[in-house]
């Protein structure tokens, strides 16, 4: 009854009362004490003292055997109660630890999916799901058409992999069936004493467009089959690496057009400098850089547009309308583009270019404007020849057709002496002539432009054709002194077509004498090099501005001189003289100092083999 009693009561109960009987026993001791105080003890107050103290010995004995043993009890249980408390913390917490791992695992897994560009980056995906599913090994594959285009592994052998592509019924079955599968199989091998189970799962990775195959997830380990709980979890990343994929493949063709668009660009001919306003950037095409090389702009290859730092004065450097490209280029930069277009040269006319802008816009905005430049130096060329030729006809053949249509009305209306009549006919001849040589131009290049000039191939000494050449021009001239140097030993015969070299030196030697008004000595020299002859005709007379000598050998070129212009001349005879020095594997080109005088170099091998080589 008393042990239930007890059993009953708190543990503050308990202490109380184990308090009190204390309390008791030791008034119980001081009353003893009290009695002995003076050292006279009687009989009878010895036995009540050894009474009192047996019964509070007795009290404490009780107290300490009934209340003791109880609350040791109690105090043991709640020991045991607090260990077993303990034990489930720590499993909570080492859950809540592998929870915290496996969180970790699902937000970097997260992060990979976001942020990943390429197959390639796609082992850490497989990485992170093996990790979290605690698998042994598993792939990513993706596939088109029905067909596994490419194998993400994580610890798989090649051998495993190619097993997986074609042998794999599991995954046929979730190609085929777009559901999820999971089998399970019984392994015996030499490794191990004992047969063990492969548990397999495959998952499908949907297009949630369109429904299609994009992919699968497999993955595999051993003695633990997957729960349903890890099933769902393994959809849910199914539908995050299908975002992804998709993302992947969207943003693979956007690289690939890009690919396609900087292609085309690169490969116009004209210059093309975009200025996009959004973020505030310049890239440009091959042709820009290589128009304005000589900036040392970084050319970024055939599949990308060069990103250019631009600097306007930098660039208007070398155009000779500077201030108008400057302006141009100013509206362009403040979002302003110009309308109309601008023709500008560059390098002193060396070279002609149309500029213009078109405005680029989105969703109503100006986002950007592309600036062409085009190169019209040949349209401009074509044009200056046009105006050159209506210049020529209408002085080069106005004149003798004038000259011959007067003095034949005059011949025939007129009853002149026989002198009169025969200066007439002498110059009306040498008008005829004079016209005939300028049509025979004009028809004489064309046919070498076209290829239809026809070359009777002879050995030719250039020193006996320079001799009469020189002789010959010798006797046209008064006020100039004709001079022939060369070493007579050496040889200088050559294979090439007569009439073809006689025209060429006749036009240098022409030349030479019609662009030295003032007089003065000609000098033709010949030297052998090698397998070549090189011809000179020297002059010191009134030379060629430097702008000009990359135009002089074009069709009606004309210095734009007017001492020139006083001269005359249809501007056909050195583009003849090129032509023919090019039909025999030649070259001519022109040493000038403008005052000084012009040297005429013509190099000319001496074989027809060579030539035909």
């Amino acid at each position: 009854m008393i042990s239930k009693w007890i059993e009953q009561l708190n543990s503050r109960q308990i202490l109380s009362i184990l308090y009190s009987v204390c309390g008791f026993s030791l008034v119980l001791t001081l009353i003893g004490a009290w009695f002995v105080r003076d050292g006279n003890v009687s009989t009878l107050e010895l036995t009540a003292l050894r009474w009192i103290w047996m019964i509070g010995l007795v009290m404490f004995i009780s107290a300490i055997l009934l209340i003791g043993r109880p609350l040791i009890k109690r105090m043991t249980d709640q020991n045991s109660r607090l260990k077993a408390k303990k034990e489930k913390l720590e499993t909570v917490l080492n859950e809540s630890k592998l929870n915290e791992i496996n969180l970790q695992y699902r937000n970097e897994l997260i992060e990979v999916l976001a942020s990943k560009e390429s197959l390639f980056d796609y082992s850490s995906v497989i990485e992170k799901i093996v990790l979290l599913t605690k698998s042994e090994f598993g792939a990513l594959l993706l596939t088109k058409d029905g067909e596994i285009t490419s194998v993400v592994p994580k610890e798989m052998t090649e051998d495993q992999q190619e097993s997986l592509k074609k042998d794999s019924l599991l995954l046929k079955r979730v190609m085929i069936s777009k559901l999820p599968a999971a089998t399970s199989k019984r392994v015996v091998d030499a490794l191990h004493t004992y047969p063990y189970y492969i548990y397999e799962t495959v998952i499908p990775i949907m297009d949630p467009s369109d429904n299609s195959l994009i992919g699968c997830l497999y993955l595999a380990r051993y003695d633990e089959q997957y729960d349903a709980s890890e099933k769902s979890e393994l959809n849910a990343f199914a539908s995050q690496l299908a975002i992804s994929l998709l993302r992947m493949q969207l943003y693979r063709q956007m690289q690939q057009d890009r690919k396609e668009t900087a292609q085309l660009i690169n490969s116009v001919r004209e210059a093309i400098l975009y200025v996009n306003y959004e973020d505030d950037t310049v890239v440009g095409n091959r042709a820009f850089i290589r128009m304005f090389d000589d900036l040392h702009f970084d050319y970024k290859g055939y599949e990308e547009l060069s990103a250019i730092d631009i600097d306007i004065e930098q660039l208007a450097e070398r155009v000779d309308q500077h201030e108008q490209f400057v302006r141009y280029f100013e509206r362009v930069f403040t979002q302003d583009p110009p309308e109309d277009g601008l023709t500008i040269s560059i390098d002193q006319g060396d070279c002609f270019i149309q500029l213009y802008a078109e405005s680029v816009y989105r969703d109503r905005r100006l986002r950007g404007t592309m600036l062409v430049l085009r190169d019209v130096t040949a349209e401009t060329e074509i044009d200056r020849m046009k105006s050159e030729l209506v210049s020529t006809v209408s002085h080069e053949l106005r004149t003798p057709l004038s000259s011959i249509y007067g003095f034949t009305e005059l011949m025939l209306s007129r009853d002149l002496k026989e002198s009169r009549r025969e200066l007439y006919l002498k110059t009306i001849h040498d008008e005829a002539k004079r016209l005939s040589y300028l049509v025979n131009d004009f028809l004489d290049l064309q046919k070498m432009e076209s290829g239809k000039q026809a070359f009777e191939w002879e050995p030719v000494d250039l020193y006996q054709l320079v001799t009469d050449s020189v002789a010959f021009y010798q006797e046209t001239t008064d006020r100039h002194e004709l001079f022939i140097d060369t070493d007579t030993e050496q040889d200088f015969i050559i294979d090439a077509d007569l009439e073809g070299m006689r025209q060429l030196l006749g036009n240098l030697l022409s030349n030479a004498i019609k662009y030295s008004p003032d007089g003065g000595n000609i000098l033709v020299s010949l030297e052998r090099v090698d397998e070549e002859v090189v011809m000179k005709v020297r002059d010191h007379g009134m030379g060629i501005p430097s702008a000009s000598l990359p135009h002089l050998f074009g069709k009606f070129y004309r210095v734009d001189n007017s001492d020139r212009r006083k001269i005359g001349g249809t501007g056909l005879g050195l583009a003849i003289c090129k032509e023919i020095a090019k039909a025999h594997e030649g070259q001519l080109h022109v040493e000038s100092i403008y005052g000084e005088g012009s040297t005429f170099i013509c190099e000319l091998p001496t074989s027809k083999e060579h030539i035909m080589q």
